[in-house]
């Protein structure tokens, strides 16, 4: 299998996938009586920030993101599941802050739910049935607590058979899959992942399994809508790069197509240089290396992003404009961090 640009972190997904799929149990936690009484905002901010050492930063993105932790008893309710996810769920200090920080309506959770869910998850599910090991299943609840409130049975076990048998990456694959981006756990089958796999297996044109192997090497692109993001991307590309197989182009649906695919293929072509790239070559260059590579300045070329976004902005309102480059990601801003990802 070719080798592929790492893909962005799984942050991104989880932003965009979230409560997807086997949210009901965490809204039912959340509300559970066991010593929730009305909490001093005061007293949630110190213990946030010092006792859970999100620091004050984190913890005041953290009661940003959850509001109910401020109506949360520190004693009653915070500092208990703190030490659950520390001891508990083996997250250690680090780990805890680490998942809090991401989630922080983990600590919203009641410990009777959540409880014999990660004894059942670490040591029966996922680090021996997944094969993760101890380890590994602490690193994916670091990562992804949100896992804690998901059903073994009426969500976890089929997603990852799905993951196993239809999509065809084995017990080795599913593990790698869900290890690099467990945000894939909270996603519907029926709704996001079966028709991603038809999607490119069909009409993309890669088959049963160079969909699994794509998939496998972008999760990200998951996240990602068919009609808004993937398709529209792809029938550029196509337009644009048509003697590279669809298949072997559809990845660089992780970019920007405003922000940076379009862009890029105008100032090519404005600078008589149209198949001077291939469409991966042209999509991995960071914007300084693409200025100077075609011969155009930083302003040109910011300015060039800027009109396709507002194009894209007043004809095309639909389409997703996350990715790589977007988001002001294809101008200065962008160069300075492509820079560090090379």
């Amino acid at each position: 299998m070719a080798r592929w640009p790492r893909p962005p972190p799984a942050g991104l997904l989880v932003a965009r996938v979230g409560g997807q799929d086997g949210g009901g149990e965490l809204a039912a936690a959340g509300r559970e009586g066991d010593g929730d009484a009305m909490g001093d905002g005061d007293a949630v901010f110190r213990f946030l920030a010092e006792e859970a050492g999100l620091g004050r930063a984190g913890a005041l993105k953290a009661m940003d993101r959850y509001a109910p932790l401020r109506n949360y008893s520190v004693e009653g309710k915070l500092a208990p599941n703190r030490k659950f996810l520390v001891e508990g769920a083996g997250l250690g200090k680090e780990g805890a802050a680490v998942a809090i920080t991401g989630h922080p309506e983990v600590l919203g959770y009641s410990k009777k739910n959540i409880a014999p869910k990660v004894r059942y998850l670490v040591v029966r599910y996922l680090a021996e049935d997944l094969g993760l090991g101890r380890a590994g299943a602490t690193k994916l609840i670091t990562r992804f607590p949100s896992v804690l409130g998901f059903s073994v049975d009426d969500n976890l076990a089929p997603k990852v058979r799905y993951l196993e048998e239809e999509l065809g990456l084995g017990r080795d694959g599913a593990a790698k899959l869900i290890t690099q981006c467990p945000p894939v756990l909270g996603l519907s089958v029926e709704d996001n992942i079966a028709p991603k796999l038809r999607f490119l297996a069909e009409e993309v044109g890669a088959g049963r399994e160079g969909a699994a192997d794509i998939i496998l090497a972008h999760s990200t692109m998951l996240g990602y809508s068919i009609e808004r993001k993937l398709r529209p991307t792809l029938r550029f590309l196509v337009e644009n790069f048509p003697h590279t197989p669809a298949a072997k182009m559809v990845w660089l649906s992780v970019y920007s197509l405003a922000g940076r695919l379009v862009p890029r293929v105008r100032l090519l072509q404005k600078h008589d240089q149209t198949g001077r790239f291939a469409a991966s070559s042209m999509a991995v260059l960071t914007p300084a290396d693409f200025c100077e590579k075609v011969g155009v300045t930083m302003d040109e070329y910011d300015a060039e992003v800027a009109a396709c976004k507002m194009e894209y902005a007043e004809k095309h309102p639909s389409l997703e404009a996350g990715g790589r480059g977007g988001g002001g990601g294809g101008g200065r801003n962008g160069r300075r961090r492509g820079r560090g990802r090379r």
